[in-house]
């Protein structure tokens, strides 16, 4: 679920690893870029007949959005057993319909950070699949402009600070 810092990274270590993944996003916006990133298609959250078509499809969903959203609706896309990583934290805590959960013996769980062991296969198969982070360079002269631009949505996929001037991406 979402497209943005976190999520781009869930589409191409998803897309690594095998997986046919979908992005859940509010629209379509940014399907192009899913694409281009491996993706097979975005599942519009904000399109209610999208939504119901893909109920129960899905066997995973990794929710990296830290805005709030409703919860519910993506456990609708699970498959019975299906399993939701939440790695975004959202501002207010949200309402988890136990019932759907249990009935279709659902996993709702989370993740923070994993160790210094796990972090350092992660970087190794990056390194091994070319996974980088797409990322915008800011200089420090920016940072109002980019926090402005953060929170209207107009960023693609997470803003870095290059404080010295010494990036050359």
């Amino acid at each position: 679920v979402g497209l943005g810092g976190l999520g781009h990274m869930a589409v191409k270590f998803g897309v690594a690893f095998g997986c046919e993944v979908f992005v859940i996003s509010r629209s379509k916006a940014k399907e192009a870029e899913a694409k281009a990133m491996g993706a097979k298609a975005i599942i519009p959250s904000g399109d209610a007949a999208a939504m119901k078509e893909a109920a129960g499809t899905l066997n995973g969903i990794i929710d990296t959005v830290s805005a709030k959203h409703d919860v519910n609706a993506l456990l609708e896309l699970l498959a019975p057993r299906g399993r939701m990583v939440v790695v975004g934290l959202p501002p207010d805590m949200p309402t988890i319909n136990h019932f759907a959960v249990v009935q279709r013996n659902l996993v709702y769980s989370g993740s923070m950070i994993g160790t210094l062991a796990k972090t350092q296969q992660m970087l190794d198969f990056c390194g091994e699949k070319n996974i980088t982070a797409d990322v915008e360079v800011v200089d420090m002269d920016y940072v109002n402009t980019a926090m402005e631009r953060m929170a209207a949505g107009d960023v693609k996929f997470r803003f870095v600070i290059d404080i010295n001037k010494s990036l050359a991406l």
